[in-house]
């Protein structure tokens, strides 16, 4: 006689794509540490980690990998104008270049006491850019986030021929703290002739309450009265564009991304803007992906109200939930009351309960403690 099958306590195929933890774990670190709890607490589950990016952290390597281009190494400046060796390269198709705006200009090259938005810039950037089109690439693909820079992207601007100029007729560093004193642009001769699609992370727009400045200046090290300055010289600089080249891009979805750098990419680069996780989805047929499993774990370093403006692990959540399939996110610190598209929703950090600081622990020690979240999660789930 045949035997009766049981049906399983828990999802028998998991997708876990966890977006990378910020300054402690990669995306690749954080889906391993989410899996080891898992299989501990469901043995035989069967698992499938899915390198999650949205134009931010790993974009590069994930848009080489995937389309099988080849990695390019160049010599330039971090966000803080120290020397460093920055990451780039070509796709598949051999026309397409790809520049990440972390591998050179993100926050995490940063030590803490570096980290000023009205100082940083992103020209170790904008030069990678300026060579790519020298070379004559067709089309040059930009990945935004994880940047250390709120000045509009003028300084991407600045290596292809961009002059920003004062009132007495100088020439103006392209920084947060001098967006203010820029009086006119004047624009290079020729331009480029490639192509610019920019992939951003969020939707926010350039200046106001969830713009650059308000939103994303204190994870930048931005104290209240820097984020006033900030934001105000945002709304300037989109005066004086608005008036030398024609552009009216403050509002558009993504200008705010990355410090301004989407809006300065669309106004100086005449960039297309798409969004980062939906390129990675077009290119992977991420909703085949998800249909093949029961449920799609995710997570972040850090959820708050900007985790909804556009973040891919929201933007997971989203999609799973679309196509039928629960979601749950796993997050170094969860700050956020309210709904959200996820299941679960759970933290290291709470308000309620803080746990250490993140620049305490090691990478091994954050790993740990996400396996040790994942595993009581799962058991909850059990439980039930």
């Amino acid at each position: 006689m045949a035997r009766r099958r049981v049906a399983s306590p828990h999802p028998c195929r998991v997708l876990i794509a966890p977006d990378k933890f910020k300054g402690t774990l990669t995306s690749d670190q954080a889906a391993r540490a989410i899996e080891k709890g898992l299989r501990r607490a469901w043995p035989g589950v069967k698992t499938t980690r899915f390198t999650l990016t949205d134009g931010g952290d790993g974009f590069v390597d994930f848009m080489i990998r995937a389309t099988k281009g080849k990695f390019r190494y160049a010599e330039t400046l971090d966000a803080a104008g120290r020397p460093i060796r920055a990451k780039w390269g070509v796709l598949g198709d051999g026309k397409t270049a790809v520049i990440g705006l972390t591998e050179a200009s993100g926050i995490a090259h940063l030590p803490p006491r570096l980290r000023n938005p009205e100082k940083t810039s992103n020209l170790g950037t904008g030069s990678l850019l300026a060579f790519a089109a020298q070379e004559g690439f067709a089309e040059i693909l930009v990945g935004l986030g994880g940047s250390a820079t709120t000045e509009a992207g003028l300084s991407l601007a600045a290596p292809i021929g961009y002059n920003f100029i004062d009132k007495h007729h100088r020439q103006v560093m392209p920084i947060g703290e001098n967006l203010l004193k820029i009086d006119r642009i004047l624009t290079p001769s020729p331009m480029p002739k490639s192509r610019f699609v920019v992939a951003t992370d969020v939707e926010n727009p350039l200046f106001g309450p969830r713009g650059a400045a308000f939103q994303f200046g204190p994870q930048k090290g931005a104290n209240p009265a820097m984020v006033r300055r900030l934001d105000k010289g945002l709304r300037h600089i989109a005066g004086v564009v608005k008036r030398d080249l024609g552009y009216d891009l403050a509002s558009e979805p993504g200008a705010g991304a990355a410090g301004g750098c989407g809006y300065g990419l669309m106004a100086f680069f005449d960039a297309r803007r798409e969004d980062g996780f939906q390129l990675v989805r077009r290119l992977t047929k991420l909703d085949d992906v998800i249909l093949a499993h029961d449920l799609v774990i995710t997570g972040e370093g850090a959820f708050d109200r900007t985790s909804l403006h556009g973040k891919a692990p929201s933007q997971l959540a989203t999609l799973a939930r679309e196509l039928k399939r629960p979601a749950w996110a796993l997050c170094g610190r969860v700050d956020f009351r309210g709904k959200s598209p996820f299941v679960k929703l759970a933290g290291l950090s709470t308000p309620e309960n803080p746990g250490p600081r993140p620049e305490s622990l090691t990478s091994a020690q954050h790993a740990k403690r996400l396996e040790r979240l994942a595993y009581e999660v799962a058991l909850r789930e059990n439980a039930r």
